[in-house]
């Protein structure tokens, strides 16, 4: 950057723009939240999937999909609160476009497999719940791990 005419060149704002990306997915790796609680967020959302297939006419399954819940809301503030205590402020609405457009994917991909895990055992077969909250489960963990921040990023490849 030439400080006498406050202008920067091509070159120098290319690698200004690589080396913040660079920043925000180093900073994205170092804040996602621990595999533990990762697990622990999936299994209680598989769990109320679990349970609102296996439902029918008030039974018990009602009861786990109260405590999956209950167990999910816990995870989650424990997962805000630690990282409060970090200083870094969870964001939970999407801001942009694209990630609005993604959310909104990713809830009706959520939504049919809880209606279809439902539906199909209605039907007759038996083994869809177990199929939908492990597809559920699954499919949240690896977005919480791959996408911490809700953010789809570019990875950079490196070839060593």
């Amino acid at each position: 950057m030439n400080n006498e005419k406050e202008t920067i060149n091509k070159e120098e704002a290319a690698a200004t723009l690589k080396s913040l990306a660079s920043f925000k997915r180093d900073a994205t790796k170092s804040f996602r939240m621990p595999l533990l609680l990762i697990m622990l967020i999936s299994l209680s959302y598989s769990l109320i999937i679990f349970s609102y297939g296996m439902s029918e006419h008030g039974n018990m399954w009602g009861l786990g999909a109260l405590i999956g819940g209950a167990a999910f809301f816990i995870f989650v503030a424990f997962y805000v609160y630690t990282f409060r205590l970090l200083g870094i402020k969870p964001s939970f609405f999407p801001k942009g476009k694209k990630r609005i457009i993604n959310e909104l994917v990713l809830a009706v991909i959520f939504g049919v497999i809880i209606i279809a895990g439902r539906e199909f055992r209605l039907l007759g077969f038996e083994f869809s719940p177990h199929i939908a909250a492990l597809i559920a489960g699954g499919l949240l963990a690896y977005l919480l791990y791959k996408y911490p921040t809700g953010e789809y990023m570019t990875m950079e490849k490196k070839n060593d």
